[in-house]
């Protein structure tokens, strides 16, 4: 089997939400690939941030226990897997970063982020997506940053005593002023003293139409990007 044969195998999976795909890379089917995709990362010689499997915790992820017999120890089972990989391979530059999002779909116990946690000794980042995803959707609805991360906040400081990070994060423009809410996000976004690092997703999520649903593109217009603007005189760049 070529190294583009096991890529393609791997998508493959994702695409169809491959419930087997999890169980074959506990089996070994896959650890080749690992190793020397750990080899490239190792030789790239450069801190990496790796974030494996991320979001979890939603049903819209063929790795969520939701399509895995309700099990999250697969999930850490297969994390931990890839990591031993990444061990014997001798990779020292890779940060693993842990990305549950801030809401669990389904919201059951079993799907709770902390089922999902491999464990201190495999984990080096604790991150975090929560978008304000306006009211496009139905049953969604606009929320402050305050709303989707002062809560997390609380509860990571309790949980986690590693570098915390919002790993995707952005507001749509359907349900209220984005530029407003860029604005507060700015004032607020000081108050979290544990969030090290905040990655602004500049993107569009489509309905089933193909029409803009979820639109958090930067700048998406003069508004947005002066309001961006604003923000950023109070982070300069480093030199």
């Amino acid at each position: 089997t070529t190294h583009a044969d096991t890529v393609n195998a791997l998508l493959a999976g994702a695409n169809r939400g491959n419930q087997d795909l999890m169980y074959d890379i506990l089996d070994r089917q896959y650890d080749e690939y690992f190793r020397e995709y750990a080899k490239s990362l190792k030789a790239f010689g450069h801190p990496v941030l790796f974030r494996l499997n991320n979001e979890m915790n939603g049903d819209w992820c063929w790795y969520s226990a939701m399509y895995a017999g309700k099990d999250t120890d697969i999930y850490k089972a297969v994390w931990r897997h890839i990591h031993g990989l990444f061990d014997e391979v001798g990779v020292d530059n890779v940060l693993w970063g842990w990305n549950p999002h801030d809401m669990s779909l389904p919201d059951f116990k079993w799907n709770h982020s902390l089922m999902y946690y491999p464990g201190d000794d495999v984990v080096d980042i604790i991150g975090v997506t929560g978008y304000n995803t306006g009211t496009y959707f139905p049953g969604e609805k606009w929320r402050t940053f305050h709303d989707i991360y002062r809560q997390v906040d609380v509860d990571y400081s309790d949980w986690f005593d590693k570098p915390l990070m919002i790993t995707e994060f952005g507001s749509n423009s359907v349900g209220g002023d984005k530029a407003a809410w860029i604005d507060s996000m700015f004032r607020e976004i000081p108050d979290y003293k544990r969030i090290k690092v905040a990655i602004w997703w500049s993107g569009i999520d489509l309905d089933e139409a193909g029409r803009p649903g979820r639109i958090y593109l930067l700048d998406e217009n003069d508004s947005t990007t002066e309001a961006f603007r604003r923000g950023l005189k109070n982070y300069p760049s480093p030199k």
